[in-house]
């Protein structure tokens, strides 16, 4: 795919109308739509324009004439330039607000369908929630100084930050720290990135390196560890090369209402925000009603986030994962937290499934799916063979979902109830919860 090329300079001054799907305002010139980044219903801007094609274009806000009543004061000194928010300039309660009507759109116009009932949308935390996260490193010879931290908006450039209000604390307020220590590595130019992995107990960060690390270097990066109470990876080349500098450390979370520690690899798929995790675990399995006489089926079950909790109130459970080193630690914290009635699979879901052990034969009754962004419209046509009554789906994309959900009404299930959840506040993200029964 082609670079984008930039447009020729202009500026329009703009009446926004409404808030496009991924948090934009929109607005109407000369017959084309116009993207504004940082513009709310309701405002007057003058805009920049950044991109134009023939039937749309983009810009970013230069100036607010006339701000919407909701309009709130950003946190972060970096908002507008950074790439990691873009919804600071709207309270949390009204972002949460957008989500749920871009969730309600997505339904009307895939599925044609509104849920029975809606949920009340959950909310935790605002700030300091992000767990995980991947930052960029660049040495600047012209500031003479090492950044570290999220890419600017449309531009591969590493914002320059001192901190960032929606990382966990324990590496969002040190970002200067961190910064200085990898600036007085001899291989500071060759420091593309860090990886981050927030636990309950530990903060890890892999430091990707395309040179070798000297023992001089290797040391700075200890005493920094040790000021900042975290602990250094290093990665030299692909996923298998990732290792601690010094002792290994043990990552861990929980979910303290089903008595369940989790523990995982800092490379490990988990979810970023801890607290609204464990709030979303305990939603679907409410709405799931489980019983000592159900038989569960968890699709894309991970490290068994959902599984293991299920598992304390079902009469068994199976979950079925495509990455075999999270089958393996699924296993592991199953046997780590006394759970026995739980199985886990290897399998492809985007495959053919059918002949599969955990499938053939199975008796199921009730199911919760928490797919990838390109849904699972695969899987969701053979639930009604795994005998599946009742259904939980989680998402991380209202279209997919509204997608999978028109097939699952063709399938013959009705959409009970759903609603919106605030995994990534600040962000245009929209995690979702849906409920189907047959």
């Amino acid at each position: 795919m082609g670079r984008r090329r930039k447009p020729k300079a202009k500026t329009y001054e703009l009446e926004i109308e409404s808030l496009s799907h991924e948090g934009r305002g929109i607005a109407h010139l000369e017959e084309k739509v116009v993207f504004v980044s940082g513009a709310l219903p309701g405002e007057t801007v003058i805009a920049d324009r950044t991109f134009s094609r023939a039937k749309f274009e983009e810009a970013d806000v230069k100036e607010v004439l006339k701000p919407a009543d909701n309009r709130i004061t950003p946190k972060c000194e970096v908002f507008g330039i950074c790439g990691g928010c873009s919804f600071q300039h709207l309270s949390s309660e009204d972002q949460i607000k957008a989500k749920e009507k871009w969730l309600k759109d997505a339904f009307l116009q895939q599925a044609k369908i509104d849920p029975k009932t809606w949920l009340e949308p959950l909310q935790v935390e605002s700030w300091g929630y992000r767990r995980k996260a991947r930052l960029g490193v660049r040495y600047v010879a012209k500031k003479e100084k090492v950044l570290v931290g999220f890419r600017e908006k449309k531009s591969g450039f590493i914002t320059n930050m001192s901190r960032c209000e929606v990382l966990h604390p324990s590496l969002g307020d040190n970002l200067e720290v961190l910064a200085g220590a990898i600036d007085r590595l001899s291989i500071k130019s060759q420091v593309p990135q860090l990886e981050v992995a927030v636990a309950e107990n530990n903060t890890v960060l892999i430091l990707r390196h395309l040179e070798p690390l000297t023992a001089k270097d290797e040391q700075i990066l200890l005493d920094c560890a040790n000021d900042l109470d975290i602990t250094f990876y290093t990665q030299s080349g692909g996923q298998d090369t990732v290792k601690p500098l010094g002792q290994p450390v043990v990552l861990t979370y929980s979910h303290p209402d089903h008595d369940i520690v989790m523990e995982f690899l800092p490379t490990d798929f988990t979810q970023v925000n801890f607290k609204l995790n464990q709030e979303m675990v305990n939603l679907a399995l409410d709405m799931l009603e489980i019983s000592d006489e159900d038989e569960v089926i968890d699709l894309f079950c991970g490290l068994g986030n959902f599984t293991l909790p299920i598992a304390r109130h079902a009469k068994h459970v199976v979950g079925i994962e495509g990455d075999l080193g999270l089958i393996e630690r699924a296993k592991y914290n199953a046997e780590k937290n006394k759970i026995t009635n739980a199985d886990f699979y290897k399998a492809d879901l985007f495959k053919e499934v059918e002949g599969a052990q955990w499938f053939r034969g199975k008796n199921y009754n009730k199911a919760l799916i928490d797919p990838a962004r390109s849904g699972a419209i695969e899987m969701v046509a053979l639930l009604p063979k795994l005998g599946i009554e009742r259904l939980v789906y989680v998402s991380c994309n209202p279209a997919t979902l509204a997608r999978d959900t028109a097939r699952l009404l063709e399938l013959g299930y009705k959409l009970q109830t759903a609603g919106v959840m605030d995994m990534f506040p600040q962000t245009a993200h929209v995690e979702s919860i849906a409920l189907f029964t047959k």
